[in-house]
């Protein structure tokens, strides 16, 4: 009878030494993976900045129709050396003058008896001397030329986008600060960067229309403009 008491006894020490060996290791493994659990904060900021806008891009739509190719390639034609010589008056350079080719295609007049044949030809160009700007309008409105727009461009533009990056990041990091310290954590070191394209948004556009709307006396160019550069980033901070 002693012995078979002893023998329990000896049995229950040994499960007993096997089940706090058991907890311990699942104490131990619940503990690493509370301390490889990083806690962290992500702060998105956008910034904007302004620059000089000191460029126009002005885009042609060089456009004809007429009732047969020989007749509409000739008039086509025409307009484009009046747009080149146009070009050269104004001592325009090569490379800031982009065009495509030229497209014809036939379609079908209203009453769809008959069919006319239409090209069209899109030419960018870009200066810095706003007064020309109006003065090559007025002269293709009087060529009857009715497609063209103007935009504003900038020759600072790189140097905006990289202002505008140092100011999100920045402001990304201050805002990251305020809320570590409001909520009585330690803000840590930076985890992640990722920031989106920038989106350059001309403040102004102009059209035919308000071209021939406009006083000769006075001009809306006559006023300054700025380019917005916009940068958009997203950091992810550790959280001690």
């Amino acid at each position: 009878m002693n012995c078979l008491l002893t023998f329990m006894e000896s049995n229950m020490k040994q499960l007993f030494i096997i089940t706090l060996l058991v907890f311990g290791m699942g104490c131990a493994t619940q503990a690493r993976q509370l301390t490889t659990g990083q806690e962290k904060i992500s702060i998105s900021m956008t910034a904007t900045e302004a620059v000089e806008a000191d460029l126009i891009i002005f885009n042609i739509n060089i456009n004809a129709e007429a009732k047969s190719p020989q007749a509409v390639f000739g008039l086509h034609q025409q307009r484009e050396e009046l747009l080149a010589s146009l070009l050269k008056e104004f001592d325009i350079e090569d490379e800031n003058i982009n065009f495509q080719p030229v497209r014809m295609n036939k379609r079908y007049t209203n009453d769809r008896n008959s069919q006319i044949t239409v090209t069209n030809q899109q030419v960018s160009v870009t200066f810095n001397d706003f007064d020309i700007y109006e003065r090559i309008q007025l002269t293709l409105i009087e060529n009857n030329f009715d497609s063209f727009s103007g935009n504003f461009s900038s020759t600072k533009i790189a140097e905006g986008k990289d202002k505008a990056l140092v100011a999100a990041i920045q402001s990304a990091k201050e805002k990251a600060t305020l809320i570590t310290e409001a909520s009585g954590v330690e803000l840590g070191g930076i985890i992640n960067i990722s920031y989106s394209d920038y989106t350059v948004t001309p403040s102004r556009s102009f059209g035919r229309n308000e071209m021939m709307a406009m006083d000769a006396s006075s001009s809306m160019m006559d006023f300054d403009q700025v380019i917005n550069v916009t940068a958009n980033i997203s950091i992810e901070f550790s959280i001690e």
